[in-house]
């Protein structure tokens, strides 16, 4: 249908749409070079270097920076291999040639931290584990449906370590890490706040 409408470029403000339109899609239906597929944040952090989109309102506010693992180590764009699978022994497998490694490394983890410090008043205080390394928020792959305690202890988890930067909200760029986050904070009687990256940008707009 997209290529159908002649679409150049997709823009998705959800970690799963990325997910799906640069790895999934390529990966299954050979789509790649379609479309360009772009993040939100990517979009808002070309806007605001372009000059295009003009942040002037203040928002004197310490957060943190959640990285979601469909947009960050998930979301490295889809490499194609061709060649050969091998097994040794019927046990281990071998590609000739070898198989690209991908280490979660590509992700976009950059353009988020660059619309946040760009905000007027905004402070980015960094938790211990970012990027590839992050902790999931525990909603992902049905967790939040299939093992609702699971994915509260897990959030809860993430909240402490947000709460060690001092930071007065964390802020993230997926659905349904902030949906888990909102509602372990909520369960717990927190005060800590909660923001899509889109909202917090709202405010200084």
């Amino acid at each position: 249908m997209l290529k159908t409408a002649g679409i150049k470029t997709v823009v998705t403000s959800c970690a799963d749409g990325y997910y799906a339109f640069k790895v999934l899609y390529p990966k299954v239906m050979g789509e790649k070079g379609t479309f360009k597929v772009l993040h939100i944040t990517e979009y808002l952090d070309q806007l605001i270097k372009a000059g295009k989109l003009k942040l002037k309102k203040r928002v004197p506010m310490t957060v943190t920076y959640h990285d979601p693992c469909h947009l960050g180590r998930l979301g490295e764009p889809f490499v194609p291999w061709q060649g050969v699978e091998k097994t040794v022994f019927n046990q281990v497998y071998i590609y000739d040639p070898p198989k690209p490694w991908r280490k979660g490394t590509n992700g976009v983890y950059q353009p988020p931290r660059d619309v946040i410090q760009a905000i007027p008043g905004v402070k980015l205080s960094e938790m211990e584990r970012i990027k590839e390394y992050a902790w999931c928020c525990g909603a992902g792959g049905g967790v939040i449906d299939a093992y609702p305690d699971f994915a509260q202890w897990t959030a809860n988890e993430r909240i402490e370590e947000a709460k060690t930067t001092g930071a007065e909200a964390i802020v993230t760029a997926c659905p349904w890490c902030k949906r888990n986050f909102t509602d372990a904070i909520k369960a717990s009687g927190d005060r800590l706040k909660v923001y899509d990256i889109v909202e917090l940008l709202e405010q200084a707009v």
